[in-house]
């Protein structure tokens, strides 16, 4: 997911306990009374689409996903405290902290990937985290069942904890991999670009010691 909106470019989740101050907490109370246009101390599905889709590049099916784990107490409205939670969420991964933020908040992003209530994550239900913290399917499968300790294909909260503090290591891991194989790349063809000027200027040079000669 990539975040794109001016207004949170200028806020930042306080750096002990990953949450707004409260300077912005009144900020994005009065942001939420304007998208309210109903009244209603609430936002429906429909509205928080089109917020999604102003401020993310989520596609339609994940913002809808999204509204469906956001909406903790199933009534088809976002209040301000589930709306809180998705603006936390969006900093986070803009200011690119989205493992101090799961650190801090593990709990709270078990209990919203776990949308049957069974205490446990299964492979499909984490998959919501993919494109929520924008993990990569590699890193995710490489490693899940490594935390499944009781072998059901499933984790609990203490397993689902370890592994995606371990899956965001992995995801870092594989980006700085992903970084030094560019940087190669480019070191190659910067090598490449000057030998071929060398030559270009060895056979300048060879063509005027010749010119000289005929002369």
């Amino acid at each position: 997911m990539r975040v794109r909106s001016k207004l949170l470019s200028l806020m930042h989740l306080d750096k002990t306990y990953c949450l707004l101050t409260v300077r912005h907490v009144k900020i994005f109370q009065t942001y939420f009374s304007l998208l309210d246009i109903h009244g209603d101390s609430s936002l429906n599905d429909v509205q928080v689409y089109c917020f999604m889709r102003l401020v993310t590049d989520l596609k339609k099916d994940e913002i809808y996903q999204l509204f469906d784990m956001l909406d903790v107490d199933g009534s088809g409205q976002l209040e301000f405290s589930e709306f809180f939670i998705l603006i936390c969420v969006l900093i986070a991964v803009q200011d690119h902290v989205e493992k101090q933020f799961i650190y801090r908040h593990c709990r709270t992003i078990f209990g919203l990937i776990d949308l049957d209530g069974s205490n446990t994550i299964t492979p499909d239900e984490f998959k919501a985290l993919t494109y929520l913290f924008d993990f990569k399917k590699r890193a995710m499968n490489e490693i899940f069942y490594e935390f499944d300790i009781s072998g059901d294909q499933e984790l609990d909260y203490r397993e689902f904890r370890l592994f995606a503090m371990a899956c965001i290591d992995k995801q870092q891991q594989l980006e700085k991999e992903m970084l030094e194989k560019a940087e190669e790349m480019r070191e190659k063809a910067l090598q490449k670009e000057a030998r071929k000027k060398e030559l270009q200027e060895k056979y300048q040079e060879v063509g005027i010691i010749a010119y000289c000669v005929i002369l």
